[in-house]
């Protein structure tokens, strides 16, 4: 059965919603209610996370956080919250993409700030829009053993922020979905400088299969 992110509340409402048309006799408001409930159901749709993690095969592999593709790689990048010497990899999440966001590594979550601030177009290249990306959007920071990991979200001006299931201590494993992202927007994911980018610009990227970069050293 087809799974979505709407909440359990939403859904109970909706179904409330269509009785009272339906006793009352609204049958056309009905419709058309059900119709655009069934689309957003399905715009909101969440995958089945069938993946199993065995860590022997992906120690050292960094995996997509987000559906999408990658508009754009930067080598060289200081973050006041991932560091410095950073590579820096931007997602353009679409709106009928599935939406869930995920972990692209096992680790801890160190740090979670939600500074939200100014939001862009998602075919946009952030850095010339909004010039620094420091103390704006949603910083997830993640330890990988003393590694740091980051993702940064920026909002679409069409769509909404992302809603993120966890808290800095929580641990997760990865490819475990730890939210979603209502109707896409931008995903900014920092890798030390010693990982091996596999991906290009323009490549689509799935979340939890496609593997952006490995760390040479567990090669």
């Amino acid at each position: 059965m087809l799974k979505s992110y709407l909440p359990a509340r939403f859904n109970t409402l909706a179904v409330f919603i269509f009785l009272l048309f339906w006793l009352f006799g609204f049958y056309k408001i009905l419709v058309v209610s059900i119709l655009l409930y069934v689309i957003l159901y399905i715009i909101l749709r969440r995958n089945r996370n069938d993946f199993r993690d065995d860590p022997t095969i992906t120690r050292g592999v960094i995996y997509s956080p987000a559906n999408g593709k990658i508009v754009h790689i930067e080598e060289n990048v200081s973050h006041g919250v991932y560091g410095d010497n950073l590579i820096e990899i931007q997602i353009m999440i679409p709106w009928w993409k599935e939406m869930g966001v995920y972990m692209p590594l096992s680790s801890e979550i160190k740090t979670l700030l939600v500074l939200k601030g100014q939001s862009f177009f998602r075919t946009q290249i952030a850095e010339e829009v909004i010039g620094t990306k420091e103390g704006k959007g949603v910083t997830l920071a993640l330890d990988n053993r003393g590694e740091s990991i980051g993702l940064t979200f920026f909002k679409c001006k069409l769509g909404l922020w992302p809603e993120l299931m966890v808290m800095p201590g929580d641990r997760g494993g990865r490819r475990v979905n730890i939210g979603f992202f209502p109707f896409g927007g931008t995903v900014m994911l920092y890798l030390p400088k010693k990982y091996e980018i596999l991906m290009k610009i323009n490549d689509e990227v799935i979340a939890g299969e496609s593997i952006i970069a490995v760390n040479p050293e567990h090669a």
